[in-house]
């Protein structure tokens, strides 16, 4: 424990001012995020609206970002992260305000697919920020504990949430949809306050060297010559990016209405069990460069993903709330806890010229297998019901990551290719 604690302190010591202030953004960034993101499918039930208009919803969310993150990581690899992310985070916020008060279905489904929009542009500003600003040695430990601190903004976000919800509904004495409203709203005021240090980043002295006039844009047939090896891994990793979103994409979105489907749990033990899944997911992240440094970083994605499986299983088949939250959360921690690892790797065969296409690239093949696969898991609930339904699409997810597993062996266990730093 003190040696993973004095490799912790060296590793804080070496990130500079522009990582430390990325650290504050993405903690209140995702605060906020997390409580709208646990309450909004509440919310939508409790305006009427069966199972399959939260899967149309996650649809047009996962759609709009699919679109928009390609041309996003060409800007950010054009214009410089503090731009985009700027602009996104502006969007986000009215977009969000938007969905916390519309309450028609049309108007439902634009500010969705608004949101998944402004939200993609953040988010592909993330990965390449964090590699521009950091060594390769740094990398894994970094990757780590900027996910640690999300799971803990998430951790802390989903359970006031849950609790203020209640809290609004039968303290105060308000009504179950605007109990909802309210909690929405103020999950938005405090992911608003990034704001504060995103606007105190600097330019990289990476950043500063591509502005310099000698730098020329290459036109993608030279692309293509020039960094021909990098474009494959990004293909690769399109492939496994929407392969992990087919199987995602069917209960991820989906996991607070399943306790309330199956268990009848109350909006308060859904922010408790979730929150615990994070934290268990932010430990997992902090022990994790421990595993990279026994197993390697391939041989650690694998190995965690695939025991995360019997888990998965748990939680798909069990009728008890407690046991299936044991099973959440370990699935949870363990296949999360892969995440860093997997963006370490990517981000090392890739050239950096082209870390914002290969970042968004994944993300925008992932919200299209969640497109794809949100219709397909509300349509099983919705035929088979809350335990089949449930416990078909979990099956579904199972299978989808165990071949992921041995696809990222085969194409990065056998040094196919060569890191560029």
């Amino acid at each position: 424990m003190i040696n993973l604690l004095r490799e912790w302190k060296l590793q804080l010591e070496g990130y500079s001012r522009n990582i430390k202030l990325f650290f504050w953004f993405n903690f209140v960034w995702n605060l906020g995020i997390s409580m709208f993101g646990l309450v909004y499918n509440l919310y939508v039930r409790s305006l009427g609206y069966e199972q399959t208009m939260v899967g149309s919803i996650v649809g047009m969310t996962a759609l709009a970002a699919a679109i928009i993150l390609i041309p996003a990581g060409i800007m950010n690899d054009r214009f410089g992260p503090k731009r985009v992310i700027s602009f996104g985070l502006i969007f986000t916020i009215a977009a969000l305000t938007a969905r916390s008060l519309i309450h028609l279905h049309e108007g439902m489904l634009i500010s969705a697919f608004l949101g998944g929009m402004a939200l993609a542009v953040v988010s592909a500003t993330i990965l390449p920020f964090m590699a521009n600003n950091s060594t390769p040695q740094q990398r894994v430990h970094l990757f780590s504990l900027n996910m640690a601190l999300v799971m803990l903004a998430n951790v802390i976000g989903i359970a006031i949430g849950g609790v203020l919800c209640d809290f609004f509904q039968f303290m105060i004495g308000l009504d179950e949809i605007h109990s909802l409203r309210y909690t929405l709203l103020i999950g938005v005021a405090i992911a608003a306050l990034g704001v504060i240090p995103m606007s105190l980043f600097e330019k990289s002295d990476l950043e500063k060297e591509e502005d310099a006039p000698h730098r020329e844009s290459l036109s993608w047939k030279a692309t293509w010559r020039e960094h021909k090896t990098s474009i494959q891994v990004i293909a690769i990793f399109c492939l496994l990016g929407l392969l992990s979103s087919l199987g995602g994409g069917m209960i991820v979105p989906y996991l607070n209405v399943y306790f309330e489907d199956r268990f009848e749990a109350s909006k308060s033990a859904i922010g408790i069990i979730v929150a615990l899944g994070q934290a268990a997911t932010g430990v997992a992240f902090l022990i994790g460069p421990m595993i990279a440094k026994r197993y390697g970083e391939v041989k650690s994605v694998v190995y965690l993903q695939l025991s995360s499986i019997p888990f998965l299983l748990i939680t798909a088949f069990s009728a008890n709330l407690y046991l299936s939250s044991g099973g959440y959360l370990f699935r949870q921690a363990l296949m999360n806890a892969a995440n860093p690892f997997y963006n370490s790797i990517k981000m090392s065969y890739v050239h950096r010229s082209l870390r914002g296409l290969a970042s968004s690239s994944g993300e925008a093949v992932f919200n299209l297998g969640w497109f794809i696969a949100s219709p397909i898991s509300t349509g099983l609930v919705f035929r088979y019901g809350s335990y089949f339904g449930y416990a078909y699409a979990f099956c579904i997810t199972a299978v989808v990551y165990s071949v992921i597993s041995f696809l990222f062996y085969f194409f990065f266990g056998k040094q196919r290719f060569k890191t560029l730093e």
